[in-house]
């Protein structure tokens, strides 16, 4: 139910988002779980194809990292969506909300929220090192190694925890209520018993008096609001009928609560409101796009200076001394020219997967962040009325967003998919495809003879030469 519309309170969402709210609750339930077991399995294959040792790599590295923590969002958000949409309607409404309720609704809000900037900052990361890469190759090695890319990842992993739990934890606090209920089960009242509650009602109820000759009399103040999930969930203390149901009996259950700090303290909640709209979803949005922005564009430089390089006459390649004798042979120009064409196409596969990549994180991030911007600045009348409509919403979609990469990098990543059939291809099939099965052992034999080049080509001179080559490779390969 919406707040009250009072002539004093504006209107910023109509009853079009309530409808939308509740006929959307009632399958929400169902559609995240759904989700978060297609996503638990394919975050899954993610760490085990990303951990292959043919596969390491910085990249891979920071996917891995990513995955571990989109895996640990769905491992976590099943059990809350079991218990708050599709067991809610049968549990008791003391088992309902709990006091072991509470707390792992407490733990669910900090940890979903942290898990999903670390998943947000990665992305970022994973934008910076593609671009470094793309944008200035010979410097890949030394900014973007492997032993930089671990200590990165780390180290996002424990600021963010650092930065967002302890805001999260200080405006909650669990606090015990009576409920009343008819013969229905249906909350007739809710009594609160902790005593912080019980004097911030009773504040409130003074400063109505006093500034009851200022102002008409309007609905009772929305007061039993507490953080659920990554966003904060309201329930609206019951009014009483005017011919009020006998009450059958009374039933002690806990709440997550603004923290008696956070009720004193307005600059407190809205300081956790920019944090969590600005430095978690709107800044890391902004810096992705500019960087993926600057990343099409190195990459379609490189794909002009290689169609240029491409273009040019044989007689001046020939007439270069320097690179064809490297085996004694005169440089293929119909070979040079389908090596050229492959990295295009790569790097196409490259720029598609960061674009889709992008439009994922920017539908799923931007709206979250700009809602919980205007929860700072128009106050509790629009969280109340828009905001809370929209939040399982944005839970599905930014779900969706964690559990959707393995498609992506199965349909345009080349080397995920090989590595994938490898690991993963039925042995039965053998007998039926045996080209497929040539391929893959062609696949096997190339990295195995590889796997030696790049542990000696760190002492052999001659890879300097290929340096640049090899680094873009490596960066359109994912």
């Amino acid at each position: 139910m919406a707040s009250g519309n009072n002539e004093t309170e504006p209107l910023y969402c109509g009853s079009g988002m309530d409808n939308f709210h509740t006929s959307y609750k009632n399958m929400h339930g169902y559609v995240s779980l759904v989700v978060c077991i297609l996503g638990t399995i394919a975050n899954t294959l993610n760490i085990i194809v990303l951990t292959r040792r043919e596969m390491r790599s910085p990249t891979n590295a920071i996917l891995t990292g990513l995955a571990v923590a989109d895996l640990a969002v769905m491992l976590e958000y099943i059990p809350y969506t079991i218990h708050d949409y599709i067991l809610t309607d049968s549990l008791p409404r003391e088992e309902k909300l709990s006091y072991s309720w509470a707390c792992f609704i407490k733990f669910h809000s900090i940890f979903a929220q942290v898990l999903h900037t670390i998943s947000i900052w990665l992305t970022v990361t994973l934008a910076v090192w593609r671009y470094i890469a793309v944008g200035y190759p010979q410097k890949n090695r030394v900014w973007c190694g492997m032993r930089t890319t671990i200590i990165t990842i780390t180290t996002a992993y424990v600021v963010c925890v650092l930065v967002v739990s302890p805001s999260l934890y200080l405006i909650t606090a669990i606090t015990e209520y009576v409920d009343q209920l008819d013969m229905n089960g249906k909350v007739i009242n809710s009594i609160p018993m902790t005593q912080y509650v019980i004097d911030y009602r009773n504040e409130l109820m003074s400063a109505r008096t006093a500034a009851l000759n200022a102002t008409p009399t309007s609905a009772p103040l929305n007061e039993t609001v507490w953080l659920n999930a990554s966003t904060l969930l309201t329930s609206t203390t019951t009014v009483a009928p005017p011919t009020p149901s006998p009450v059958v009996r009374n039933v002690t259950v806990y709440r997550l609560y603004h923290s008696d700090l956070a009720l004193h303290n307005a600059s407190l909640q809205n300081a956790t409101f920019l944090i969590y709209s600005v430095v978690i979803k709107l800044i890391p949005c902004i810096a992705l796009t500019i960087l993926s922005v600057r990343l099409i564009l190195a990459l379609l430089e490189a794909k002009r200076r290689r169609k240029k390089l491409t273009s040019k006459p044989a007689t001046p390649a020939a007439s270069n001394g320097t690179k064809s004798p490297a085996n004694g042979k005169s440089a293929d120009r119909p070979r040079k020219n389908s090596k050229t064409l492959e990295k295009e196409k790569q790097t196409d596969r490259t720029t598609r997967m960061l674009l889709a990549v992008l439009l994922l994180f920017l539908i799923t991030e931007f709206p979250q962040g700009i809602m919980g911007l205007l929860n700072a600045v128009l106050g509790d009348v629009f969280y109340l009325q828009c905001y809370l409509r929209l939040s399982d919403l944005m839970d599905i979609l930014a779900l969706i967003n964690s559990s959707i990469n393995f498609i992506l990098y199965c349909s345009m990543s080349k080397q995920f998919r090989t590595t994938f059939t490898l690991l993963f291809r039925p042995k039965f099939l053998d007998k039926w495809l045996p080209v497929a099965q040539d391929e893959m052992a062609a696949a096997r034999a190339e990295r195995s003879a590889v796997a030696p080049v790049l542990e000696k080509g760190r002492q052999q001179p001659q890879v300097v030469m290929a340096s640049t080559t090899t680094n873009i490779t490596q960066v359109t390969n994912l």
